[in-house]
């Protein structure tokens, strides 16, 4: 009912600070309330030695109050609208807040972060560490991401028939039932009068606080936040007078407005025509995007260059100096130069050019009814209108990962959305989290409400120092949302890289690999959200719990959280990251060597492989913005050159034992970079958070 907002006052103060009367709904019918007095609390705020206040908190639980179809319709009638949305829907994947700098740049086109990405491109670092790769990589690994879903229940099903039956019967048992939150959807976006009913409802519980109160705060969560803005909007915005913030939560308002909107025919087809658009030019051109000659003569390229830097320096002289490592070089060395490179793009036959005549003409035609009919950066699209002598704050609270509330378009008024809220950094968890007591979401709203007492009494309840110390924490919440969700997807897209190497190196196209290696993508897909999203939830608790300890007068803690500037870490990051491949690929290759030649005396040439994955997760974390110790990136370097020093080749009396040696010019460069590495590491000071100032 709102309790989760006071209960930090009561932690911080004292239980004693709080005063809470709760009073049970009455839902029989008055002339005074038409729908019942909902159920309230009134709140007695008193701080230690300080000032008292009282505020009433209702609530208005508006999911009971329309009519449903019956269950044995219900479904069906949920699966037709999902299905004719389906264009719409697919914006919970697209672009996000994150990405509101890159497609909705402020300013003129001279301006543009877009262009100023485009004359960056000549400069390869700045342009692959700036925003605009940024968020195209995010929409692509989403594509991929949903591509991996869809290839495992259509693999599940194709396999076991009975798995099939099951999904589906689950799907269609939840849509029969009170937990078919999609009917509420539908309702909100298509049924007017069911919808206008709710709005009657949500007005009477309004006229019952204005009855009480002198001035009014609305929180709304998900559907609500639409619900509420609606109510707010209503006839030129006469139920504004006495609201003096509306609060959206994980608002629903971004996706409905779109559904609302899509009732329009030319929308509902522009909406169906851009998609239809881009699968004819994908299907077309995907010769050009997925030829497998190309993938494998990249890993073949790439598998000869580090074979080279496997053998014995003395087996690629220009004379051969043994008999033995002339018979290794031939065995493994390409014969023809064709084996370097990939050659010829094929299968761009007149059925390819077709689908991509259709997708230009289509995306053509539908140019004049988007600049027509869509307007999708239209800020005054969701405005709320404000009669004479009105003073609404408007304020939308949304994670960087909510899949509702994190929605770009369509955009809302300027100084509306609010810095990420940090929960845990999961797409649904997050959704249904924000009012968690240990999260960090009601110790604003707490913040809040000591500032409207403060304002309304004219007395002092410490509202801006505890405002600031929560402002703290969350920012570095923020950050450390940032650092551990980066080092999550580098570690999946490392993953992701080892398990499509083997099918790319035998000729299979990217889409191809991706879809038929589902199983082991989705396994570690899961289990490293499960590991990343416990971890978050650890994070939150502790830094509430710091930020508790200082909010009651406590010291401040020492810092959470130390972060690598983001200048620090290119260099660095690279130059692990590349001595991982070569630590892999050499150990790989002296395997393949102490097969084929088992009377060399080849020792520890699994080290190489430890090496290299000591080396790609310290070049994830350090990417990541995360601190890592050097004495860490020197081991892996010693294991990488254990090989080398320690195996013994069969050769020619005049060859040094050093040239013989396998591995010592893979060995030599990992050093070699692994010097580098730790020289900036040294070089680098890392941020500590939480800052006694905001930075």
């Amino acid at each position: 009912m709102g309790k989760s907002i006071v209960n930090p006052i009561a932690q911080t103060y004292g239980t004693s600070a709080v005063d809470w009367q709760e009073t049970a709904e009455r839902p029989t019918a008055t002339s005074d309330a038409p729908y019942g007095e909902p159920a309230h609390a009134t709140a007695r705020i008193r701080l230690p030695d300080g000032p008292a206040a009282e505020v009433t908190i209702a609530e208005a639980v508006w999911s009971d109050r329309f009519s449903r179809p019956p269950w044995w319709l219900r479904w069906l009638l949920t699966l037709w609208y999902l299905g004719w949305s389906l264009p719409t829907a697919l914006m919970l994947i697209g672009p996000d807040r994150r990405d509101r700098a890159f497609w909705l740049g402020e300013g003129p086109p001279e301006k543009s972060p877009f262009l100023n990405g485009l004359r960056s491109g000549l400069n390869p670092r700045d342009y692959l560490t700036s925003p605009e790769v940024r968020h195209l990589m995010r929409i692509v690994w989403r594509l991929l991401t949903l591509a991996v879903l869809f290839s495992a229940l259509v693999g599940l099903a194709t396999a076991h028939l009975w798995v099939a039956g099951v999904i589906a019967l689950i799907i269609v048992v939840l849509l029969s039932t009170r937990l078919n939150l999609a009917d509420h959807v539908i309702t909100a976006a298509a049924r007017d009068t069911e919808r206008e009913a709710l709005l009657d409802y949500l007005e009477d519980r309004l006229r019952w606080l204005e009855r009480r109160s002198d001035s009014i705060v609305i929180i709304a969560h998900s559907q609500g936040g639409y619900l509420a803005h609606q109510l707010l909007a209503r006839d030129g915005g006469r139920n504004q007078e006495k609201v003096i913030r509306f609060v959206g939560v994980g608002s629903g308002l971004k996706p409905i407005s779109m559904l609302r909107r899509t009732r329009q025919p030319a929308r509902l087809a522009v909406s169906w025509l851009l998609p239809a658009a881009s699968l004819c030019l994908a299907w077309g051109l995907l010769p050009l995007t997925s030829d497998d000659s190309v993938m494998a003569g990249a890993m073949k390229a790439l598998s000869i260059t580090t074979m080279l830097m496997a053998m014995p320096v003395a087996a690629l002289a220009p004379e051969k100096v043994s008999a033995q490592l002339d018979a290794a070089t031939e065995a493994l060395l390409p014969h023809s130069l064709g084996d370097y490179l990939p050659f010829a793009v094929t299968g761009m036959d007149g059925s390819r050019w077709a689908l991509v005549t259709v997708g230009v003409l289509i995306t053509a035609g539908c140019a004049p009814l988007v600049r027509r009919f869509v307007k999708p950066t239209n800020r005054d699209l969701l405005k709320l209108p404000k009669g004479p002598g009105i003073k609404l704050e408007w304020r939308e609270h949304s994670s960087q990962h909510d899949m509702v509330g994190r929605m770009l378009l369509p955009a809302l008024p300027e100084k509306v959305e609010q810095e990420a809220t940090p929960v845990l950094g999961h797409p649904l968890r997050d959704h249904t989290l924000y009012f968690a007591p240990d999260g960090i979401l009601v110790r604003q709203l707490a913040g809040d409400l000591l500032s409207d007492l403060q304002a309304a009494t004219k007395q002092p309840f410490g509202a801006k120092e505890w405002r600031d110390k929560v402002a703290r924490y969350a920012q570095a919440l923020r950050k450390q949302h940032d650092r551990r969700r980066m080092f999550h997807g580098l570690l999946t897209l490392v993953i992701t890289f080892v398990v499509l190497i083997p099918r790319l190196t035998l000729g299979a196209s990217l889409p191809g690999a991706v879809v038929h290696t589902w199983l082991p993508l989705g396994v570690a897909a899961l289990f490293l959200s499960y590991v990343f999203t416990g971890r978050g939830r650890t994070s939150l608790r502790k830094t509430v719990v710091a930020l508790d300890i200082e909010l009651s007068g406590g010291a401040p803690r020492e810092p959470l959280l130390a972060i690598v500037p983001p200048g620090r870490r290119p260099v660095v990051a690279a130059a692990l990251a590349l001595g991982a491949l070569l630590a892999v690929t050499g150990a790989l290759w002296l395997t393949r060597i102490q097969q084929l030649f088992p009377h060399w005396q080849l020792t520890h040439p699994g080290a190489g492989l430890l090496a290299g994955v000591v080396l790609v997760v310290l070049a994830a974390a350090t990417a990541s913005g995360y601190r890592v110790k050097r004495r860490w990136a020197l081991g892996a370097a010693v294991l990488a050159a254990l090989p080398p020093l320690t195996s013994r080749v069969p050769h020619a009396a005049g060859v040094s034992t050093w040239a013989a040696a396998p591995g010592l010019l893979s060995a030599t460069v990992i050093a070699v970079l692994v010097g580098i590495a730790v020289i900036a590491l040294t070089r680098t000071v890392p941020v500590t958070l939480p800052a006694s100032e905001q930075r």
